[in-house]
């Protein structure tokens, strides 16, 4: 049976196998996949911002997957607390698109960009290898990661195309 979570803006799913697919839809935010393709066990947030800002935001259940700092976090020690090893662990993501026309993408305020750093710097630390992405540009995409395969398809109705990384 081939069952699909969508993953909210600012939530996060974790599945392990009779799930096989988790699905959201990224502009500026970013999509990103920790999986351990042997345990069968994946995670996917749909991070909105770089960081919680000092603590002052509250993170609330269904918005775990909002900031990225939380998020690893939460799936990390969630994947691992199911059986996954974190020596197997790897990532996949998607988005962080420029999304406003007064956007650059070396800009501070572009989000997307920001966000796509700070991931990056956190796989980084808790030395989990990014294996593919596909983020940047100027367009939305919807996400689909496949537990089975450990593939994550990236369509984007923008640019009529549809691609697997």
């Amino acid at each position: 049976m081939n069952s699909i979570i969508e993953v909210k803006m600012g939530g996060l799913a974790i599945i392990h196998g009779e799930t096989d697919e988790l699905k959201t839809f990224v502009g500026s935010c970013v999509a990103i996949c920790l999986f351990d393709i042997n345990a069968k066990i994946a995670a996917m947030a749909h991070v909105m911002l770089p960081k919680k800002i000092n603590g002052k935001q509250r993170v609330i259940e269904n918005e775990v997957g909002k900031f990225a700092d939380t998020a690893f976090a939460y799936m990390l020690n969630n994947m691992i607390q199911m059986g996954a090893d974190p020596k197997r662990i790897q990532a996949k993501m998607a988005g962080g698109a420029t999304i406003f026309s007064h956007e650059s993408e070396t800009s501070l305020s572009n989000i997307g960009s920001r966000n796509i750093a700070a991931i990056k710097q956190i796989l980084k630390e808790t030395g989990i290898p990014l294996i593919s992405e596909d983020t940047g540009a100027n367009f939305g995409r919807w996400v689909i990661f496949t537990l089975s395969s450990g593939d994550m398809t990236i369509i984007s109705n923008l640019k009529k195309t549809r691609k697997i990384i």
